[in-house]
């Protein structure tokens, strides 16, 4: 594991300025939404709120941009909070025909999505926006068979900003994390505390902040973005910044919804998709991420940055948590080696490519190969 150690420093106005072609995308105004009858109704679920930053600042303005791309042959039905199906059960929902575009997170099950826990593998990615292109660059090469076999297709992948460990009691060495409770995701996140000697805790992000309420655990691992959508920071007294891993938040798409769409309606909706997948890692993980640390700050939340020296300890401690991963998936058959190749590369590629850059190449030459269409089959 020798990749560099990527730390977060962008503020507000930093993001701002880093996004402006994503929020241009975003900025549709009702007025100019086509008036007529929609011919195809896009059902969306997921367990977070409405008023969270992502349904407000991306999810909301992307379904009028969908309406406009689609001259007004897609709108949207969107049910949020989980009030159409359990988080978890984002899968049978979509091979029912309940809904149509919600979480199925690798970051929930390591056993039935294997490829893409290689995308937690800490120091790899400088920034949201770049893992989020990365991964949907690499989707179809390692991880669209496990996800197509379960009969469905990938809506979107998007990955997160930097977790931190949010807690009532201060963590600024190895020594505070032993033997404690951590809240965090399956998978590698949960590899690396066991290797850092904690005790990790898989659950999704509402079940993370009902166990830190009920005290039983000692800490969250999570985006900034999302404990202030949840509210995880009025209960936390301390955030330390470890940067140690990040992970992929997909959004599964029904076969049903897509194969009763025409071709120019593929290509199309196909498009917002790419989209929607930069948008969501740009002004959700990064701009309300940034906007979130002032709000824990005007909270009295201390924030702790490890010194250099714990940081080498604790980079030294979670080593071994890479090649057992690699050995795993080799084991299951998958090209581990060439995948952690092409992933490096790739991250070598992306580092001169600004947020606007990456944003604009999802609108004038987005992938067409993460979702099989007539003419990439």
């Amino acid at each position: 594991m020798n990749h560099r150690q990527i730390i977060s420093t962008d503020n507000t106005q930093q993001v701002i300025e880093k996004t402006l072609t994503a929020r241009q995308w975003l900025n549709v105004k009702e007025e100019d939404i086509p008036q007529k009858t929609p011919e195809y109704t896009l059902r969306v679920s997921a367990h977070i709120p409405a008023q969270s930053p992502a349904v407000q600042d991306v999810f909301e303005p992307a379904f009028r941009r969908l309406a406009i791309m689609s001259k007004g042959a897609i709108n949207v039905q969107a049910f949020w909070g989980g009030s159409l199906h359990p988080e978890r059960e984002g899968i049978k929902a979509l091979q029912s025909g309940l809904t149509d575009l919600c979480p199925v997170y690798s970051a929930w099950d390591a056993e039935l999505f294997p490829a893409a826990q290689i995308l937690s593998l800490p120091f790899i990615f400088d920034s949201a926006e770049v893992a989020t292109a990365i991964s949907e660059d690499l989707y179809r090469s390692y991880f669209s068979q496990d996800v197509e076999k379960h009969n469905i297709y990938m809506g979107r992948m998007v990955a997160t900003s930097e977790y931190n460990l949010f807690s009532r009691s201060p963590i600024r060495s190895l020594e505070d994390l032993q033997g404690q409770k951590i809240a965090c995701s399956n998978g590698v996140e949960s590899d690396i505390f066991a290797a850092l000697g904690a005790i990790p805790v898989g659950c999704s992000t509402p079940e993370a902040k009902k166990q830190f309420e009920e005290n039983e655990v000692f800490a969250v691992s999570i985006s900034d973005s999302a404990a202030q959508t949840v509210g995880l920071y009025k209960s936390a007294k301390y955030r330390t910044s470890a940067n140690l891993v990040r992970v992929n938040l997909e959004y599964g798409l029904s076969k049903q919804f897509w194969e009763k769409l025409p071709p120019p309606l593929k290509s199309i909706f196909n498009q917002w998709l790419r989209s929607l997948a930069q948008a969501g890692a740009q002004i959700f993980y990064g701009l309300a991420g940034a906007r979130a640390c002032s709000i824990f700050l005007d909270h009295g939340i201390e924030f702790i940055a490890l010194s250099l020296e714990e940081q080498r300890r604790w980079k030294e401690q979670i080593k071994p948590v890479e090649s057992q991963l690699l050995h795993h998936l080799e084991d299951l058959g998958y090209p581990a080696q060439q995948m952690m190749q092409d992933l490096l590369s790739k991250a070598k590629y992306y580092q001169t490519w600004s947020a606007n850059d990456l944003m604009q190449a999802t609108i004038v030459q987005p992938l067409t190969n993460i979702i099989p269409m007539p003419s990439n089959p």
